[in-house]
Parts: structure tokens; sequence; C-alpha cells
């Protein structure tokens, strides 16, 4: 997301970051989001598994994860809906438990969030039981003086956070590295860290396990992460479209792009003199026909004085909506928020509904596949077996 904020917003921000985590888990244990574990047959429902829906079956939900043994089960008729995999939000920004909640209501199980300026904040969002399971990122890489820096510089006034060229990439690769995120998040921009800052990233990120995403909101940012090596790609260019030449250079690589179209359309509905959705529609259609795998973000915020905001949970449907606006089939955009995330993230848990695997699903009315537009019907979630109360709202 582009960082264009109001001091308002900053103050806020900082707020946010430096507040107490224990605070967090604290109101969490005073607020009633699920219902305890049970066992669970699901009859006569069918099934995505990832290429079309299966024929009616039977689905059992024994403590956090998915089995094949009814007895004793309670019994519920699911005849006339869809059973999902749990959705994964593969770009989010939760800051509190509120956001957890409404991402959960609408089947969002899991969410990868980004821009961790304070691992004990986004650590303290983690494992909340019946809540959106959540993957943190690395606090995002930026350069002094670039957009991202200075909210980086706002933030974090010691300047530990900043990288300033490419022979700093070790001593902010390992600081970051202390606190054990999940991935590492890099900034290309311009202004903004130099190509040479960035490869050397890659390769000090990579040199601990370390899959490294890249926010890359315009064409010259796409192709400075792509010559860097970087696992994933985050947002789609709204200057112009990506080449041809560029997508087939991320398929050979092996990477993979998450377009969040939701909040490049936000962003266009606000700077319209400026940006063009139809440019990042053209890149996901571009990714698409050079089958580089496509993953579903969303970029879901709602931190005041931001350019654009797009809300947690509803966002995640409207991405699937905008991937289909963009080429995609029903399948395609439903794959992108569960088989395909699952297998680029390495969870290898979830994202297919199946004996033995976490009991993250998400049962809707309707055909998703036929209209992925029926996604929305969300009638019942279920995250490590825990069904979520106040599902649609």
């Amino acid at each position: 997301m582009l960082p264009i904020l109001s001091l308002c917003s900053l103050i806020s921000l900082s707020t946010f970051v430096l507040s107490c985590p224990g605070h967090i888990g604290h109101g969490h244990a005073n607020i009633q989001t699920a219902s305890p574990p049970r066992k669970l047959a699901l009859t006569d429902v069918r099934i995505f598994n990832g290429h079309g829906l299966s024929a009616p079956t039977t689905i059992v939900i024994s403590g956090s994860h998915i089995t094949d043994n009814i007895k004793d089960a309670e019994h519920f008729n699911a005849s006339g809906h869809v059973l999902l995999p749990g959705l994964i939000d593969s770009h989010v920004h939760p800051t509190n438990i509120t956001h957890l909640q409404q991402l959960a209501r609408w089947g969002v199980t899991t969410g990868m969030t980004m821009a961790c300026f304070s691992a004990a904040q986004c650590a303290s969002l983690q494992n909340h039981t019946g809540l959106t399971n959540v993957f943190r990122s690395s606090a995002p890489a930026a350069a002094p003086g670039s957009a991202h820096g200075n909210l980086t510089s706002f933030v974090d006034h010691t300047g530990v956070l900043l990288v300033h060229n490419s022979s700093d990439a070790v001593r902010w690769t390992q600081l970051q590295m202390q606190s054990r995120p999940d991935y590492i998040k890099l900034i290309a921009e311009a202004p903004g860290l130099s190509q040479d800052t960035l490869n050397a990233l890659v390769i000090e990120s990579h040199s601990f396990g370390k899959k490294v995403v890249c926010h890359a909101a315009t064409f010259s940012a796409y192709s400075q992460a792509v010559t860097a090596g970087v696992d994933q790609i985050h947002h789609s260019p709204l200057d112009k479209p990506i080449t041809c030449t560029i997508a087939e250079e991320i398929k050979k690589n092996g990477r993979a792009v998450v377009p969040t179209l939701a909040i490049m359309k936000a962003i266009a509905d606000t700077q319209s003199s400026t940006s063009s959705f139809n440019a990042s529609l053209a890149t996901a259609a571009e990714l698409r026909r050079k089958r580089v795998p496509i993953l579903a973000g969303t970029d879901a915020n709602l931190q005041p004085g931001i350019v654009a905001t797009v809300p947690f949970g509803t966002s995640l449907h409207e991405e699937l909506e905008l991937l289909v606006e963009a080429g995609l089939s029903s399948v395609e955009a439903l794959r992108a928020a569960t088989v395909e995330p699952a297998r680029v993230w390495g969870l290898e848990d979830r994202g297919v509904v199946k004996v033995g695997m976490r009991a993250d699903l998400v049962l809707v009315k309707g055909d998703p596949v036929r209209d992925v537009r029926e996604s929305r019907n969300v009638k019942k979630v279920w995250i490590g077996g825990v069904e979520v109360e106040g599902v649609g709202a």
C-alpha cells in the first residue's frame, strides 16, 4: 500500500506500534468469539477440491482436524451448500482483536500480516483460539527519505529499522532475525532502496532460510523486484501494466504475485488523475496468461489518514471478484485464496479439505464455482475446528 498518511494517522499508527501487547491479549479474554469444538459431521455437502466441486459427501470435524471417523458425531445437513477450505489473505494489516474477528467472520482463517514495526505487538495477535491464524513479517526494509522510510522514521526514532545501502543489509537482516519473523518484507519504490541494496537484502534473507516479499506498486518497482530475485511481489502497478517479458521472468524463476487488486482499486478511485486501475487489471491478466502463481491478498487496513482503506474480511471476497474481472476463472480465483497460498507459503496443514488437515473450513450457500460472488454467502466458519460466531457480519 502506498504510505500517504496525515499527521493524525501517523500519531495513531505510532500509538498502535508502541501499545502494550498484553493489553490486546487481555481484551481478547473478555470477547466471546467462537463456540467450543465438538465432533461434527457435515452431510450432503459438496467440497471445493481445487478443480471444481465434488459430489455430495460427508466431512467430519473432530477437534482441530478433519477425520473420517463419524462415530458419535453430531450431524448437520449441508445440502445446497459448498464447503471451502479456509480462505487465506496473503497481505493484511490487522492491528487488534476486532480485526481478527472481522476476518474470521467472513471465512478468512489465515492471514499473512505485513509491516511489523513491533514484533511483540504483531506476535500478540497470534495463536488466539477461534480467531484468524496470522503469520508475521519483519519490519519493512525501506531507505531513508523514501515514502516508506519516512513512515518508519516516524514510528521508530532510532533509525535502526532503515537500510542505508547494500553494506547495511547484513546488519539489518540480523536485527530482524532476532524477532524470528516468518518472512522478510522489502520495499521497492523511487526514491528508495538501490538495486544493489535490494539484491543484498534478498541474499541475506535467503541465507537465513526466509522467504522474501516485496512491495512494488509501480512498473519500475516490479522490474527492481524481479531483478532482486524476491520470492513474492505484492501489489500491481497503477502507472502502467507489466510487460509479457517481466511476467515470463517471474514465471521462469518460480515466483508468485499478490496483486492486491482491492486496495489498488481503492487507491485509483481516490487518485483517478494519477492512478490507473486498468494497469493493475492488465498486470493480473498478463500474469495469468503466463501461468504465474497468483495469490489473493487485500492489503486490508482501517488506518485513518491512509490514502485508501479496505475492510477486513469482506475485502477478500471483493479480491476474488476482481481477480475474475482480470480474467481468472472462478476456480482459479478460489485457488488463489486456498490451494495456491498454502503451497507457496509452505502451509502443509491447510488449503484443501481432506482427512488429516486442519479444520479450517468455510460453508457457503450456493455455488461459488459457478459464480464467485456467492463466496460471500458465508453461513458457517471453523478455525482449527472451533466454530466462529457471528459469521457474515
